[in-house]
């Protein structure tokens, strides 16, 4: 299916909606089952619906034995941690097959991740609702001293954005305790090869330190097309917490 499909679609839908909008009133209402059906949306949507149930999005690629979120976890959670592992386990080939080197350090964004994964199949539907996003991946050569930010900001924003490759160990009022890159001391003086996505590259989330970067790599793949190609090669979702970033008790 064309990625442009579903924009269409959307943007065709708010028209249709919008023109209607004069000619008909709305009352504030709670969104239920009681809420009768418009006849004349429901004609309006019906092509767009039958092309959707009959493309491959509804393809089985996997298997969930359980929902899985990005808040089921305090400072890294199931969906996090998919998300950023399967970048690593996706583009670390494409990497080295240009580099001979490998990818030391994924860090996305939290807000990024749009949906749940629920016990089931998984499709690539599963993958548009979880990323309906255009972001591309990326690598970046890193100063060890600019990696010392990124843990910095991990810390005050105590969030579960996925990453991959660093240990952040924090005691029980959030100060850093210890953390490493791969079980190793960080090296300030290192370039570190660090996977992210264009959107945080320009500064998305208030990631501003990405900007520092001595070079960037255009991986050619995008993340929701990281979690399709994830998905195809595995049978059972198997999902996590770790200690990759923690807070001491």
């Amino acid at each position: 299916m064309k990625k442009s499909f579903f924009s269409v679609f959307l943007i065709s839908a708010s028209l249709f909606i919008a023109c209607n909008q004069t000619n008909r009133s709305f009352d504030n209402k709670l969104l239920d089952h009681e809420i009768p059906d418009d006849t004349i949306i429901n004609i309006f949507i019906e092509p767009y619906t039958q092309q959707i149930l009959q493309s491959d999005l509804n393809t089985s690629l996997a298997y969930s034995p359980m929902k899985y979120t990005k808040k089921d976890g305090e400072l890294n959670s199931t969906l996090s941690n998919l998300f950023a592992d399967a970048t690593f386990e996706v583009c670390n080939p494409i990497y080295n097959e240009i580099s001979d080197e490998n990818i030391d350090i994924v860090l996305l964004n939290m807000g990024g991740i749009r949906s749940i994964i629920s016990e089931g199949e998984i499709s690539k539907k599963t993958a548009f609702e979880l990323m309906p996003f255009e972001n591309q991946i990326l690598l970046l050569k890193l100063k060890g001293d600019v990696i010392q930010e990124m843990v910095e900001y991990l810390i005050l924003e105590r969030k579960s954005h996925p990453i991959y490759g660093l240990q952040i160990n924090l005691d029980n009022k959030y100060n850093l305790k210890d953390f490493n890159v791969n079980g190793d001391k960080l090296n300030p003086n290192k370039y570190y090869n660090v996977v992210t996505t264009d959107y945080l590259l320009k500064g998305g989330d208030n990631m501003n330190f990405f900007a520092k970067n001595l070079k960037t790599f255009d991986l050619k793949i995008k993340m929701r097309d990281v979690l399709i190609n994830y998905f195809q090669n595995i049978d059972t979702l198997k999902l996590k917490t770790d200690n990759r970033f923690i807070k001491n008790e």
